[in-house]
Order: structure tokens, then sequence, then C-alpha cells
């Protein structure tokens, strides 16, 4: 048995050093592109596992321009998406220093649309400014005019204290 492991020993010394000189030479370039394929794929799949999750959950802490003005009561004869659509509007008309040209507003859901138009410019009681506007909703034929006046309140924000709609003559 010793001969025998002996003999075989030595076929294998032989094929190892004859083997090791042709296949020496592609070794290292085989193990640095397998040794670089790998790292590249752990580099991948830690980049995606360290992602932080998108919460889809609805909290209602955002407003819409619909609950932005809710408190604040919609002139008679308009639809609320309409006001909420043409309230930025105001804010924008009354923002300006004079009579400025018209700020248009729309409302895509309803097909309605308009301008706001600021006119005149009285002092408030208390130190504050009112400011009169005209606003038009005009959707398919039909046209509309609101006149009104808002008042600067405490907090800057305009408040609309009387909105009516003109009546045709």
């Amino acid at each position: 048995m010793f001969h025998r492991r002996r003999a075989t020993a030595g076929r294998m010394a032989d094929f190892a050093t004859h083997a090791d000189t042709s296949y020496k030479r592609a070794t290292p370039f085989r193990t640095a592109a397998s040794v670089a394929g790998m790292a590249g794929a752990a580099l991948l799949l830690a980049g995606c596992a360290g992602m932080a999750p998108v919460d889809t959950m609805a909290t209602g802490s955002v407003t819409t321009r619909a609950s932005a003005y809710a408190r604040e009561p919609v002139p008679k004869g308009i639809a609320v998406e309409d006001w909420a659509a043409a309230r930025p509007a105001l804010t924008e008309a009354l923002g300006t220093k004079a009579s400025a040209p018209s700020v248009p507003w729309e409302n895509l859901s309803s097909a309605t649309r308009g301008t706001v138009t600021p006119l005149g410019e009285r002092s408030a009681d208390g130190g504050g400014k009112c400011r009169e506007f005209l606003m038009s909703f005009v959707r398919d034929e039909r046209e509309e005019w609101l006149q009104g006046e808002a008042c600067r309140a405490a907090k800057g924000a305009w408040k609309v204290d009387q909105a009516r709609l003109l009546e045709r003559s």
C-alpha cells in the first residue's frame, strides 16, 4: 500500500508542475473578476436594504385649497369648489399696493374660470385696511360677477367681510 501511494503522489506531483505553468497565468484574472462581481452585487443589495420605506398613509395634515378657507363663509350662489379655487387669486390681487391688473383663476374640475380685480381701498376701524374687489365666474356661456370687500385681519390674512352676486339688468 505504501508503494501505491508513493507512485500516485509522484504522478500527481508531475501533473501539478505541468498544470501550474499553464494555469497560473489565467487564475489571477478569473479570481479578480469573480471577486469584483461578488463585491458589486453585495454593494447593490446593501444599497437597496438601506432605503427607507415610503409612507403612503394619508394623515390629513396637508390642507387642500377647499379646506384652507373652510372657516370663511362661501358667498351665496357660488359653488364651494369654485370659491376655493378663486380665493388664492383674491388674496394675491388684494396684496398688491394699488389698483392692479386682474389676477386669473381656474377650477379645472368644474370648468369654471375667472379673474379677480382689486378696486378701491379704505381705512378700517382699528387701523387696518380694507379693499373692494370684483370677481368674475365664467362657466360655459354663463358669466357671473361677485362684488365684495375684504379687510386685513390681525395675522395679515384677508378676511372677506361682505360679498354679493351682482344681478343682471
